[in-house]
């Protein structure tokens, strides 16, 4: 007789053949299989041997039930694996009333690789409760006109967490996606580039994502819709470069700061003559982030403010900085 889950089985009403080669075909092997590693001394062990069984009888030409094997991490509190027996569990749904359950999943996923452990901390799950907060107040913005930077921003990390998506390493995309956030706090946006922010957050914060594509006037599903396409006109290596060397500047700016102790009234750079544009064009940048009038001199400038020789320690790359 046919057993009444036989829907689970490929061909499974079949009383002729014990499965149809076409079907099997299309279906398997299983591109890729997703589970705990105690499954391998269990199901996994008899699968393979019952493929190997029927591909040796010349029934199957593969024998291999699952090319790729992925074992993710086990979950800890208090330092020992949650489980019933040890009374460590927590509760999704008290979880999900107090921070949301996509405040979780962003926790689950940012904390570590999906093949490591992980600790379960109330500071990592405020962390994605705020994260879900910051994309909360994105979605009541009023949208504009894209600003270039963040658009080679947003269109290099579509690149990097589609490449981290398929190799498991959520993680790396989500630092990414983090950072990319801060950058549409502190830029204008049109609607377009926050739907690609919303697509490429759904993944690991669908509920919340689907609230904020519904309202901004989407009448489809955003699980239903295409992963964004990197637009390559978007990309700039030079926009990156000086990105990277305002972000270095800052960081060395505030490690000075800290070691004097004072907030700066002024901010004086000394950069070699053919990266002098490059750091012009951060003035409005440094002057935002640390209230100071910012001063910027080629090396060789024979009128430049340079009390303490800064403009001696200069290189390509790295200006001399002065903070008075």
């Amino acid at each position: 007789s046919v057993p009444k889950n036989s829907k689970k089985f490929l061909a499974g009403k079949n009383k002729l053949k014990p499965f149809d080669i076409k079907k099997i075909e299309y279906w398997m092997p299983v591109d890729q299989y997703i589970g705990g590693a105690e499954h391998a001394c269990m199901h996994l062990i008899y699968a393979r041997f019952f493929i190997k069984v029927l591909r040796d009888m010349g029934m199957l030409k593969f024998g291999e039930p699952f090319p790729k094997l992925f074992n993710q991490g086990m979950l800890h509190k208090d330092g020992f694996v949650m489980s019933k027996s040890r009374g460590n569990v927590v509760s999704p749904d008290e979880v999900s009333k107090k921070y949301g359950i996509d405040a979780a999943r962003f926790f689950l996923m940012f904390a570590a690789a999906p093949d490591k452990d992980t600790e379960w901390t109330e500071d990592g799950i405020e962390n994605g409760a705020r994260v879900a907060s910051k994309l909360i107040a994105l979605g009541e913005k009023k949208f504009s006109k894209d600003d270039p930077k963040l658009l080679n921003k947003l269109h290099r990390a579509i690149i990097f967490v589609e490449e981290n998506l398929e190799k498991f390493q959520y993680n790396f995309a989500l630092v990414k996606l983090n950072e990319l956030l801060g950058r549409f706090e502190k830029s204008e946006f049109s609607k377009k580039s926050f739907e690609n922010l919303l697509l490429l957050f759904s993944p690991f914060m669908p509920h919340i994502c689907e609230e904020l594509w519904h309202g901004i006037g989407n009448k489809s599903f955003i699980s239903e819709e295409s992963w964004p396409a990197a637009e390559k006109k978007f990309i700039s290596d030079e926009l990156e470069q000086r990105e990277k060397a305002l972000e270095k500047t800052m960081e060395d700016v505030r490690h000075i700061l800290k070691i004097t102790g004072k907030a700066p009234k002024k901010i004086f750079i000394y950069a070699i003559p053919k990266e002098v544009e490059t750091y012009s064009q951060m003035k409005a940048e440094l002057h935002s982030e640390f209230s100071a009038e910012v001063n910027v001199f080629a090396v060789n400038d024979p009128k430049k403010y340079d009390p303490e020789g800064k403009a001696q320690k200069a290189k390509p790359g790295k200006p001399g900085i002065l903070v008075e």
